[in-house]
């Protein structure tokens, strides 16, 4: 007698928890898009709940606070950003391909108008709310740099790298790799670079590392 094979079961399609996350990444990009044209301090949480179409409840039940609402979009920004540098740094591939990758991907991030506009709320407010820096902090480069020691201590081990201070060796590419350009960007005085030259600066960044601190 043949078996009866089960159906499988229908598509349950979206649940409620993949509209609640639509619904905050609708507000978290409402309240970018405002701070990039008006800057944190002149974006008010009224004028985010009618660009992303929520009202005021639903807006508050989401961030209580335009201070959390911030740290939400730098939460946000870092985690795309440590999901590259994770595949980046994967294994123990040779260092100045790998850097390369790494590079691209952190210049990219740092050079685009999320990032920008991210710091220059943190960096105007600095004396007012410095819990935006913290926040900037704790979510960038407290978050990323233990990723980057790690991959440089399997550098080491496997004696493609010299023996170095990995804070150290993690100053140094992010100096190689970006020099002024952030800054200059948070001024106003140059434009974001194309992938392109993005490529060509972390090749840059990566082949000179090698130099100063490969084995």
């Amino acid at each position: 007698m043949p078996l009866k094979t089960q159906a499988a079961p229908p598509d349950a399609g979206p649940t409620a928890d993949d509209a609640t996350s639509a619904r905050r990444d609708q507000i978290l990009d409402a309240a970018l898009a405002l701070m990039e044209e008006h800057g944190y301090r002149d974006t008010t949480m009224l004028q985010i709940a009618t660009r992303a179409r929520a009202s005021k409840n639903t807006l508050y039940q989401h961030f209580p606070t335009k201070q959390a609402l911030f740290a939400a979009l730098v939460a946000r920004a870092a985690a795309a950003m440590n999901a590259d540098i994770v595949a980046a740094l994967d294994g123990n591939a040779p260092l100045e391909p790998t850097l390369c990758r790494f590079g691209t991907h952190l210049l990219t991030l740092l050079t685009g108008a999320q990032s920008l506009a991210i710091n220059r709320a943190a960096i105007a407010e600095a004396r007012f709310a410095p819990e935006l820096a913290q926040a900037l902090a704790a979510n960038g480069r407290e978050n990323t740099a233990p990723l980057v020691q790690r991959y440089f201590a399997r550098q080491i081990a496997a004696g493609r790298m010299r023996a170095v201070d990995g804070a150290d060796a993690i100053e140094s590419f992010i100096g190689l790799l970006i020099g002024d350009l952030q800054v200059r960007l948070l001024w106003g005085i140059a434009q974001p670079p194309d992938q392109a030259a993005i490529r060509r600066r972390a090749q840059r960044a990566a082949e000179r590392f090698v130099v100063l601190f490969g084995a």
